[in-house]
């Protein structure tokens, strides 16, 4: 026996004459959990089931009516020994067992304690309602009768026959989807997303939905449960059927229980395996846009939602059975509350929750994963909500993260302070709470830290240092040499056009003969004489434009630097065509990065930039100066260089549905800054390009990002 356990209770006496037993409509089922035995009481009356362990189960064995509770402490001291509870804790059982309205004794009812407890059972459904008014469930019918009469039909299929079957088909419809693989997802997102299939969507949905639900139903039946409601829940306002199979709960074996907890998964994984084989059967039509359909609802509500055990739909029930660890989600949160009493309040009498080590690690990393998701997927349903609606999704997602996030901590807080625990050390626990909120004040909104900006970009030259041809003809000499200095007006390389010296010839001739025909009708007819006007001008005009093209052919530099060209040994003879570039002049006294910056951070570089520092892909070790010269006021989808995108070994995203001209997934900003005394050593080099900004609290911090994601999804 733990002998720092407080064995009497100063409340004793209320309860110590009592003659309690439980009601006839209470049933115990028995279970084993990571090897111990515990007891389910299962109230067939309100579907409703509570777990006790066995040192509770042989006080609540005694509990015939006949014996007192005094008389039952006794007999437990003796039998119990050790581990017999304490005082505290048997009034505790009580408590629970009453407010389960499972317990009754000699004293008549209490009409007035029974209808508070059926209030407080209205208010604590309305108020889970109000709490969660994106997963609102209601009931429609008990489906218990429809599915005692159809199990015959249905129990074939779940034992061995079954497993055989869906495992065969899964299989196949697996080794088709890996053949079709690429056809399956080309374009997936503009195919599931366009009106059309929408609707069908829309109308099929509901379908596999009521067969998940089914599936989980039939499988209750299967070994003995009762499924007494099915109904609709409105999951972020979109209606889903759901059915309650918590007469699993008392299933001794905990396969049964996974296997419940699984059925929903089972049923939709087969309709996606015989949604593939119809799909790659049948041609194209209505029948395959049905089976594509199947195949992305059960494939993605596999994964995303019931195959996810952060949240608690069907793959949470099978963690917990699989874990042997019941309510996983209420115990990790008590075992963090137990965490915080025992390391951050210093409260040494604290006893944790968890049995043995492994079952610490198990609630510990579920703790924090499962809060981190829920905070997650609140705020995306809150943002999508907000998204969708403005003004009444905005009311709607404060709503939910009300009741998502805050009521939750306020309750555990006032669960906190309420405890026994607390109130023994209630000085040490409100000095240690006040300091860390006053450290937690301190780095939120006191202490500033330093931010920074890291963007990519690549070496860059002007517009004006590349050389382009002048005209479309072939290339005869590189005149000058590459590699050398070159200066304004001096020749590059010169081309020849033959059809250009016969075009010049020709429209010389024509506008000769133009301008006699000009002449000799000024003497005839005023009226031709125009219209030849015309014609002349336009003759000179053609002229004018084929010289132009005569004299591009010589390409001269623009600009003073070096002439670089390359492979020039393979450029004698080449065909290029006008605008085509095949050099540059460049100045390679210093380097200039061109760089993409996301929307997000474009203030901040804007209006909070201090320092900026460089480093190019091939010498990361050393770092250069730089300086901002140039900024893009527009954001664009167009990239600098494929040389940042992820084709080419960046970070930026490609829009998928742009085939002729890849583009980014999303607009970036454009700048250019200036690398002084770096001498350019590679053009289309990337660099890394880091924005030193001004040091800023963490609440500020918070604040500009939730404010830069609010005008991203908001569109404000």
């Amino acid at each position: 026996m733990n002998r720092d356990r407080q064995m009497f209770s100063p409340a004793w006496y209320r309860v110590a004459m009592l003659k309690p037993r439980l009601r006839s409509h209470v049933q115990i089922h028995r279970q084993r959990f990571r090897g111990r035995e515990w007891y389910v009481l299962q109230d067939h009356s309100s579907g409703r089931f509570h777990r006790i362990s066995s040192e509770a189960y042989f006080i609540v064995g005694l509990m015939d009516g006949k014996r007192t509770m005094a008389d039952i402490w006794d007999a437990a001291c003796q039998h119990l020994e050790d581990a017999v509870p304490t005082q505290d804790e048997i009034i505790h059982l009580l408590s629970q067992i009453h407010s389960f309205d499972a317990l009754q004794s000699e004293l008549p009812p209490d009409m007035r304690d029974l209808s508070e407890r059926s209030l407080k059972v209205e208010r604590n459904r309305l108020l889970s309602y109000l709490l969660s008014p994106t997963s609102l469930r209601f009931p429609l019918f008990d489906p218990d009768r429809f599915l005692d009469r159809t199990i015959p039909f249905i129990r074939p299929l779940l034992g061995w026959f079954g497993m055989l079957l869906w495992a065969g088909m899964v299989f196949y419809g697996v080794l088709l989807a890996s053949i079709h693989w690429h056809e399956l997802t080309a374009n997936v997102t503009e195919r599931v997303l366009s009106l059309e299939n929408l609707l069908i969507l829309s109308l099929i949905y509901p379908l596999v939905k009521i067969l998940h639900e089914f599936g989980h139903a039939y499988t209750v039946k299967r070994w003995g449960g009762e499924v007494h409601e099915m109904g609709i829940m409105l999951l972020v306002f979109m209606p889903i059927p759901y059915v309650d199979a918590t007469a699993a709960y008392a299933f001794r074996r905990k396969g049964m229980r996974m296997l419940v907890g699984a059925a929903g998964i089972l049923v939709e994984l087969l309709l996606a395996a015989i949604a593939m084989i119809v799909w790659a059967k049948v041609g194209p039509g209505i029948a395959r846009t049905v089976a594509y359909n199947v195949m992305i609802i059960s494939g993605v509500s596999t994964l995303l939602m019931n195959g996810n055990p952060l949240i608690r739909y069907d793959a949470y029930y099978i963690l917990a059975d699989f874990l042997e660890i019941p309510n996983l989600a209420t115990r990790s949160g008590e075992y963090w509350g137990f965490l915080a009493r025992r390391w951050l309040f210093g409260i040494r009498e604290a006893e944790s929750t968890a049995a043995n080590l492994k079952e610490a690690f198990w609630l510990s990393l579920y703790g924090i994963a499962s809060f981190a998701y829920r905070v997650f997927i609140t705020f995306a349903i809150a943002l999508y909500i907000a998204g969708k609606y403005f003004l009444f999704g905005v009311i709607v997602a404060a709503w939910t993260l009300i009741g998502f996030i805050v009521v939750p901590l306020i309750r555990a807080i006032r669960s906190a302070s309420a405890s026994r625990l607390f109130s023994q050390h209630r000085l040490r626990t409100a000095a240690i709470g006040s300091v860390l909120a006053a450290i937690l004040l301190l780095v939120a909104f006191v202490i500033r830290f330093p931010t920074c900006t890291i963007a990519e970009g690549v070496v860059w030259v002007p517009d004006e240092s590349q050389v382009t041809a002048g005209a479309d003809g072939f290339i005869t000499e590189i005149v000058a040499r590459p590699g050398s200095h070159v200066r304004p007006g001096e020749l590059l390389i010169r081309c020849v056009a033959p059809k250009l010296d016969k075009e010049l010839n020709l429209l010389s001739a024509n506008l000769r003969e133009v301008e006699a025909r000009y002449l000799q009708s000024l003497v005839t007819d005023r009226t031709e004489a125009e219209i030849l006007r015309q014609e002349r001008e336009k003759a000179r005009a053609e002229l004018y434009r084929a010289r132009e093209r005569l004299h591009g052919l010589m390409i001269h530099s623009h600009a003073d630097g070096t002439f670089l060209v390359q492979q020039p040994e393979d450029m004698p003879g080449r065909y290029v065509k006008q605008g085509e570039p095949l050099g540059y002049v460049v100045d390679f006294s210093h380097a200039i990065v061109r760089v993409v910056v996301d929307q997000d951070s474009v203030e901040q570089i804007r209006n909070r930039t201090e320092r900026i520092e460089a480093r190019l892909a091939g010498n990361l070790s050393t770092v250069l100066p730089a300086k901002m010269v140039r900024e893009v006021p527009a954001a664009s989808n167009e990239l600098p260089s494929m040389a940042l995108s992820t084709s080419g070994g960046g970070s930026i995203a490609l829009d998928p549905t742009e085939t002729e001209k890849p583009q980014a997934f999303k607009k970036y900003f454009v700048c250019d800054v200036v690398l002084p005394d770096t001498p350019l050593k590679r053009i289309g080099e990337r660099a890394f390009v880091r924005f030193e900004h001004q040091p800023e609290t963490l609440a500020l911090r918070c604040y500009r990002s939730f404010r830069s994601l609010l005008i991203g999804k908001l569109d404000l």
